[in-house]
């Protein structure tokens, strides 16, 4: 008996799911519930983009229930998935919103990490476009590396930091689409100090050994209060400025 391998994406992905060895994690969710006896194939699902982790938990949980009646189902990935932690250093407060997952040095100044995207994230809360991923969600996914390499690998997991992006210029090769991809972090120069720490480094997309997209970029790291007291005086400066640059309609009157 053969083992046919699929594709799993989320809902949002239903357009990419057409005429192709893929299916949504609901579509997923209603196989779960169909005798073994009428599947006529092992199938192996291997989770790509979108994917929520209740949803997949919720498949499993229904795998579970009935799994005598669809044993030809095998949901590793998809139970990898559920049990997998999401950056716990991108400086999101809602997990959906982490578009990467736990990073791995590889190299002296090379990480690499998996593209996790979950469809309910900010970026996709409007709409999708299409079959592949919007580019602006993979501008996010290099942001919140570049936020995550530095905090885990060079400031020990503190994230009492402000990052100040000083140049960042992205370049699409190719559409990346709602299947597994890697992300890789190369750090190009450093300068690390006590009271703050700069760096270039290059960001790659890459998706079955195909580059989809490259961000190279600067940005220095400080610690937050410095930041915070200058940001208050600016922000202050930039208010009598507006302020004053705005004409009242006694003044305007008297001009006419």
């Amino acid at each position: 008996m053969s083992n046919k391998k699929v594709f799993i994406v989320g809902d949002k992905f239903s357009e990419f799911s057409n005429e192709k060895d893929v299916l949504t994690i609901s579509q997923l969710e209603l196989l779960t519930q169909i005798p073994a006896k009428i599947i006529d194939n092992e199938h192996e699902f291997i989770v790509g983009q979108g994917v929520r982790d209740d949803y997949a938990r919720k498949v499993l949980n229904n795998h579970k229930r009935n799994q005598i009646h669809n044993n030809k189902l095998d949901l590793a990935s998809l139970d990898k998935l559920a049990s997998t932690s999401k950056n716990a250093h991108t400086h999101k407060k809602l997990k959906h919103n982490v578009l990467i997952g736990s990073a791995e040095k590889v190299g002296d100044t090379l990480y690499t990490l998996p593209l996790l995207i979950d469809e309910r994230c900010e970026l996709m809360a409007d709409h999708q476009t299409g079959q592949h991923i919007q580019g602006m969600l993979l501008v996010e996914a290099c942001r919140q590396t570049f936020i995550a390499v530095t905090e885990e690998f060079f400031f020990n997991g503190d994230n009492n930091k402000y990052y100040v992006i000083n140049g960042m210029a992205v370049d699409f090769s190719n559409f990346l689409f709602p299947l597994p991809a890697q992300i890789h972090y190369d750090i190009v120069d450093q300068d690390v100090r006590q009271r703050r720490a700069r760096f270039k480094a290059q960001i790659r997309v890459t998706q079955q050994q195909t580059l989809c997209a490259t961000m190279e970029v600067s940005f220095t790291v400080y610690p937050s209060e410095v930041i915070s007291n200058k940001e208050h005086e600016l922000a202050i400066q930039a208010a009598f400025s507006a302020l004053a640059a705005v004409h009242s309609p006694l003044q305007e009157a008297t001009r006419v």
